[in-house]
Parts: C-alpha cells; sequence; structure tokens
C-alpha cells in the first residue's frame, strides 16, 4: 500500500502545466498542445485553454 502512495505523489516521470505549474502525469493527461514541436501537458482545459491563446507567454524562449 505505501508503494502505491509513494508512487502517487512521485513526481517521478512527471512534467510541468506552464500555466499554473501543477505538477502533470503526462501518460494520464487529457489535456495537451503541441507548440514548436514540443508537447506541453495541462491538469485542466482552463489551463490548456490559456496556453492555447498565446503560447509564448507561458514558455522560455
Amino acid at each position: 500500500m505505501f508503494d502505491f502512495i509513494k508512487k502517487m505523489f512521485s513526481s517521478e516521470g512527471k512534467v510541468k502545466d506552464p500555466v499554473c505549474g501543477m505538477t502533470v502525469d503526462p501518460q494520464n493527461s487529457k489535456f495537451k498542445s503541441e507548440f514548436k514541436g514540443t508537447t506541453y501537458y495541462f491538469c485542466s482545459e482552463h489551463c490548456k485553454s490559456q496556453f492555447d491563446q498565446n503560447p509564448e507567454q507561458f514558455i522560455n524562449l
């Protein structure tokens, strides 16, 4: 049981939502966008929508 809890809260293999900064598991995220050849993952439709309106605002170019 403790392994399950450790894995659930581990940041290993996870990425940061560029809009809100939340940790996202790319394998389970329903929300993603492509920009300049890179895939970005989001915690919610709201964050994805914000990103899609102006991606450059949320990434370091």
